[in-house]
């Protein structure tokens, strides 16, 4: 049973012994990638992010339609019946594209998200033959602009990340109003309650310097010992 565990003790020892014999070359890498990467997460653009809170509320009804709305088992019997939540319903209006062009509409965003496509002397695109598309505007904002989570108790928070806080806090409470007057044009009986509302962030959320350079360090650190491995085992040359 000593043996094993000897030839483990002198594994290791041989380990850190070629880890020592290189440790410049990795003490380099990990210095090197802490830098270079806190040096880049300076000069990327900050992101910032604002929520707002909203509580979904079904129109009371009575009978059957009401007791079963109540019941704990609507949910099950809704997913068997095709029905949904009220709350399942608000995130597919907020997630519709006509609630996304009156977003884009409101705060410009087709400048916003193509602004280096923008002459602002000119007041036009700099390409007038080329302008960007509203289909690509409506992705932006969808996919990389916003986010939406509904919780069990009903409620949907609206997330919105872009550079400018105080306009991520103005387009996630224009969420609400553009989804408000939606709803009102399609005859929707839900209700709509802010508990939440937005306010600007004051500490941006992307990036976060102090995760990426600890990742960036571990990665060198890594790829120092791999290296330093990797060295030791090619063949030396004899010397003349």
């Amino acid at each position: 049973m000593t043996e094993p565990i000897q030839d483990n003790e002198i594994n290791l020892i041989d380990y850190w012994h070629v880890v020592w014999r290189r440790k410049v070359m990795v003490l380099s890498l990990f210095t090197a990638s802490v830098v270079v990467t806190m040096v880049v997460s300076l000069l990327l653009p900050k992101y910032y992010k604002a929520e707002a809170l909203v509580l979904c509320i079904a129109p009371e009804s009575g009978g059957l339609g009401g007791a079963l709305s109540a019941s704990p088992l609507a949910g099950t019997l809704g997913s068997f019946g095709g029905l949904t939540t009220p709350a399942d319903k608000i995130l597919v209006y907020l997630k519709s594209r006509t609630v996304a062009d009156m977003v884009i509409r409101k705060f410009d965003l087709m400048r916003v998200f193509n602004e280096s496509n923008w002459d602002a002397a000119k007041g036009t695109w700099k390409n007038p033959e080329k302008p960007p598309l509203k289909e690509d505007a409506v992705k932006i904002l969808n996919k990389s602009v916003t986010a939406f989570k509904k919780s069990k108790e009903g409620t949907i928070t609206i997330t919105v990340e872009w550079k400018d806080p105080r306009l991520v806090a103005d387009i996630a409470n224009y969420y609400v109003v553009a989804l408000a007057e939606f709803m009102k044009d399609k005859s929707v009986t839900t209700t709509i309650q802010v508990i939440d509302p937005a306010i600007p962030a004051e500490r941006k959320s992307w990036p976060i310097i102090r995760v990426n350079m600890m990742l960036a360090g571990f990665l060198g650190l890594f790829a120092g010992v791999f290296i330093a491995f990797v060295l030791e085992r090619l063949p030396k040359k004899q010397g003349s």
